[in-house]
Parts: structure tokens; sequence; C-alpha cells
């Protein structure tokens, strides 16, 4: 007990080579360095668009209002722009250095957008499915 108090009865600094290990790690991942100028704004623009549709339907399936066909129009255009963000996310990987030598993680957005594609539109139909 001793050993994990200082002599004044304080405890140690907390060890952050943990969050700066995980820090790099995710750097490395993203490979920042060695995307060009083209992927790093189509990814920027992949993980925008995720994330606002990804907000727009937890918003959504929180506050559903069944029957409401302007809400319903409304989330069929965030959907689309889902679709949308398929496409940038199919360019990104096109433009992806990652792709060259399959390493992990190069997949991740077009993954991530294409299953929010299916999700968002099954949400849509069940959250806002009118009599």
């Amino acid at each position: 007990m001793s050993g994990n108090l200082l002599p004044a009865g304080r405890l140690r600094a907390a060890n952050i080579a943990v969050v700066k290990g995980t820090t790099n790690a995710v750097a490395r991942w993203l490979a920042w360095a060695r995307r060009g100028r083209t992927n790093r704004v189509l990814f920027v623009l992949c993980v925008s668009l995720a994330a606002s549709v990804t907000a727009a339907f937890a918003w959504a399936t929180l506050y559903p209002d069944p029957g409401n066909f302007a809400r319903y129009f409304a989330f069929y255009w965030v959907w689309g722009l889902c679709a949308i963000g398929v496409l940038l996310a199919m360019a990104e990987y096109k433009t992806s250095p990652l792709r060259k030598h399959w390493e992990p993680g190069h997949l991740f957005i077009l993954l991530y957008i294409g299953s929010l594609l299916i999700v968002t539109r099954a949400l849509n139909a069940v959250l806002y499915y009118g009599p």
C-alpha cells in the first residue's frame, strides 16, 4: 500500500501513455499523412454525412411520430443523403492509400454508410408508417 502513495499521502499521477498510444493507433489507422488532398476531403465529407444521418435518425427513434407525412418525407430526403454518402464513400475508397496494401479499416466508412442506408430505410418505414 505504501508503494501507491507518495510520502505526503497523495496518489501518484496517472500514466497517460495509454491515451497517447490510443491516439497514435487511431492516427495510424486513418493514415492521414499518406492520404492525398482529394481523399481527405472525401473522407471528411463521408464521416460528416454519416454522423449527421446517424444523429437525425437517433433523434427520430427517440421521438417517433407515426403517420406524420411531413416528417416521413423529410427523413426520406435524409435517407437520400445517405445514398449520396455511399457514392462519396466509394470514391473515397477508390482514392484511398489504405486499399493498396489491404490495411485494417480500409473499408470501414463504406461498410458503415452502406449499413446505415439499409437501417435508416427500415427505420423510416417503421417509425412513420401511417394508417
